[in-house]
């Protein structure tokens, strides 16, 4: 069993590397694909959400009738081919295709382990989180160390999206082999026609309004992710590929103070007082960030924005899962039902960077720790 919450949690590790290597290296794909820096850094992330708009939130919710393990196991395979294409893209059209094809195939991983994780100890729902947000950590510090590494050896961003693709086989295989979870998921079990089956079970979670805010406000963090290091790295342009490399390392550390704490005092913890302390410290952070595009002082502050978002997603991750106990499957396809704000928000802030400068468009994104705060000022 500790070999396959290993495999479980190695999926949001795999998935926060491989999705963290074309934002951090947003510049060099748009020298290689011949396009706009500003714009690229807003279309790399748009384009993982172009496809998962339409197809993850039913296939999330149809999810609920299939065995957990070739469902995780499928979405492995084609999160790997995925990143191959990405890898042997040579035009722009190829390399969208592939980050789009990306989209619901990681959706889909992520919802089988996350979900499987969080509701195994539906008491322990912010610890648990916590440690899988330092999975995703960690990931996001491979990141760096990845392209580093690669650097030294001559290579770019699509060897690092090779390797992100061989890792995605290997975990496919694992799970494919684990007859542990070879098993339907909690709300799986029901004899109902399947396609109304999934609009039914989409209806009985929409009626949820307290999942739907919560959603709302994990929507918003993915702002502060993968979004908010492409325009850092566009914003620290004129630094070295090494000072731009420390800049997101030192944004991921922060990380690891806050997860540490909050696995160890979840129980302890006013979540109402912590997001709203987390949030005001992000506003702040970000505004540094848009001011002064100083490697140290950037740094800086990027540590302190790592360590305030270390609250606000499991924070807000876990109420989504408390709105509808035991049924992780709908949370996830509540929260796909989103994905159009993920698509269309980083295309926005990337069109405000090639209009003002990427500083404009790391200040927009205040409206992410903002917007969690009134989440919680409004809560129960």
């Amino acid at each position: 069993m500790r070999r396959l919450a290993l495999a479980l949690f190695a999926v949001v590790f795999l998935d926060e590397l491989a999705s963290g290597v074309t934002p951090a290296s947003a510049g060099d794909v748009a020298r290689d694909l011949v396009l706009p820096a500003g714009l690229t850094a807003g279309a790399i992330i748009a384009a993982f959400h172009a496809l998962a708009i339409f197809v993850e939130a039913p296939l999330l919710a149809w999810s609920e009738r299939v065995t957990v393990r070739w469902f995780s196991a499928g979405s492995l395979i084609v999160l790997a081919v995925a990143c191959a294409l990405a890898a042997l893209a040579r035009e722009p059209v190829l390399f969208v295709i592939a980050l789009a094809l990306y989209g619901p195939a990681s959706g889909g991983a992520l919802s089988s382990a996350e979900g499987l994780l969080v509701e195994a100890r539906p008491a322990e729902r912010e610890r648990t989180i916590a440690r899988l947000t330092l999975a995703g950590a960690l990931g996001d510090l491979a990141v760096p160390a990845l392209l580093a590494a690669l650097a030294w050896l001559g290579l770019g961003w699509r060897a690092g999206m090779a390797a992100a693709g061989i890792v995605a086989l290997a975990l496919a295989a694992t799970h494919a082999s684990s007859r542990a979870l070879d098993r339907l998921p909690p709300g799986g079990d029901d004899d109902e026609d399947e396609t109304s089956s999934v609009l039914e079970r989409l209806r009985f979670a929409l009626g949820h309004r307290a999942l739907l805010a919560w959603s709302a406000a994990v929507s918003l963090t993915g702002l502060l992710d993968e979004v908010l290091v492409a325009f850092v790295v566009i914003r620290l342009d004129a630094a070295s590929a090494l000072e731009r490399a420390f800049a997101v390392a030192a944004w991921t550390v922060g990380f690891l103070p806050g997860l540490f704490l909050l696995d160890r005092y979840a129980e302890r913890v006013d979540t109402r007082r912590a997001l709203l302390v987390a949030a005001s410290a992000a506003c702040a952070s970000l505004l540094v960030l848009a001011l002064d595009a100083h490697v140290a002082i950037a740094s800086a502050a990027l540590f302190v924005l790592g360590a305030s978002t270390s609250l606000l997603y499991p924070l807000s991750e876990a109420r989504t899962y408390a709105s509808l106990p035991g049924r992780p499957a709908l949370v996830n396809a509540v929260g796909a039902l989103f994905t159009p704000l993920d698509a269309l928000a980083p295309l926005a802030l990337g069109a405000l960077a090639l209009w003002l400068g990427p500083e404009a468009a790391i200040a927009a994104i205040g409206v992410a720790p903002i917007g969690i705060a009134l989440a919680a000022l409004t809560s129960r």
